[in-house]
Parts: C-alpha cells; structure tokens; sequence
C-alpha cells in the first residue's frame, strides 16, 4: 500500500467511491494522514547527518547537541562534514591536532599552536614555563593587515580607530572561542600571534620605517 489516500480509497463505503465522495474522503483523511505521516518521517530523519537529502536547517540543531555550531565562514556542507566526525573529535579534544583543526575549519588553516617555554609566565613567573602557548598565523591565515596608527600620531576624538588594521569583533569572537572550547585544561593561552605580509627584503630602503617580516603578538 503506496499511501493512506490509497487506503481509504479501498475500505470506503459504496457511496465514497462517487465523484464527491472520493474526494471528500481522500482529502480530510487520505491525505491528511499522508502529510503526517511524511512530516514524521522528515522529523525522525533530520538528525541523520550521513543521509545524502540532511536538510541544512537542521544543522543549527545538530551543531548544538553536538556543541560544535557552524562557525561564521563555514559553508553547511563543511559543517555538516565536520559534524560527522563528532565522536572521533571529541574523543581527541584537548590536543594540538584538534586545535588547529578547527581553525581550519574556521576558515584560518594554516594557523599552529606555538610553544615557548624560554619566555616568564603570564604572571612573570621565572621560565621554563611549561604550559602556555600561543596561536600563530602565517601571512595569508588571517584578517589582520598591519599595524595601526601609533598612540601618539592622532588626536583624541579624531576618528581615528585605534589598533591593528582588519582586526574584527567576529574574528576575536571566534579564535577566542576556539582555543577556550579546544585547549586542554591546564594549558594557558597567552596570545595571538600574526605574521604580516608585506615587503621584500630588497623592496625598500634601509631605516625608511618599512616593517619586514613581523609579527604582530596580541592579548585578547
């Protein structure tokens, strides 16, 4: 039996099987128990990420049971792919690995977990200083462009914003949110560290104020 109209159709009374009465019939009862019957299949099935047809409004949803939301640069298929591997992801959190997989994920790939153990503790505690870590990103991993104005070089109230150039709430938002969620417990993440793209080492004249191969570390 194909379907509910299908059913009422064969168990109707004579005077059901008219013009009017088949109609009537297939209409308050064949097929309103048709769409129940398909709106609880779609239901039951939405969570089913490895189904071919997931709708993608399901996804907010499965992001948070699973605690991993979509992250603002995420297509749903790349959501949906990552959500697929949950179990093996979770069940790895708190490594190196995961850490810099979901900055990938993100949209920053390229971006590594940097140790230093020769520098003090956040607290100026005397090195080694086992558990603290930065986030790295080479050129090209992040929005950050350069340095902005110096503190001196503007007036109060000019308009002028103050701090790195292509640095965004989003993006603070969401690295921030990755290495708090990722990290192990007991590691401490000091910072942010961008690389700057820029001039080539024969690009520019010596002392001309052209900043060559730096590295932008932040505290956020």
């Amino acid at each position: 039996m194909p379907n509910n109209r299908e059913f009422v159709e064969r168990i109707a009374p004579t005077w059901g099987h008219g013009h009017y009465g088949e109609r009537w019939l297939g209409l308050n009862y064949g097929l309103c128990a048709d769409l129940l019957a398909e709106g609880a299949s779609q239901a039951l099935r939405a969570p089913w990420l490895i189904l071919e047809d997931h709708p993608d409004d399901a996804l907010p949803l499965n992001g948070s049971e699973s605690n991993m939301p979509r992250y603002p640069t995420e297509t749903a298929a790349n959501h949906r792919a990552r959500l697929r591997t949950r179990w093996p992801t979770w069940i790895a959190a708190g490594s190196v690995q995961v850490l810099e997989a979901q900055f990938a994920a993100a949209g920053y790939p390229g971006a590594q977990v940097y140790f230093d153990f020769s520098r003090p503790g956040p607290h100026g505690e005397p090195p080694p200083y086992w558990s603290q870590f930065w986030m790295r990103f080479p050129v090209g991993t992040h929005p950050v462009t350069a340095d902005g104005p110096s503190w001196d070089s503007f007036n109060w109230d000019d308009g002028t914003l103050w701090g790195p150039l292509g640095l965004t709430l989003e993006f603070v938002t969401t690295i921030r949110g990755i290495v708090r969620k990722w990290k192990p417990g007991h590691w401490i993440c000091r910072g942010f560290q961008f690389e700057f793209g820029g001039a080539v080492w024969d690009g520019f004249d010596w002392d001309d104020g052209t900043v060559w191969g730096g590295w932008r570390e932040l505290e956020f």
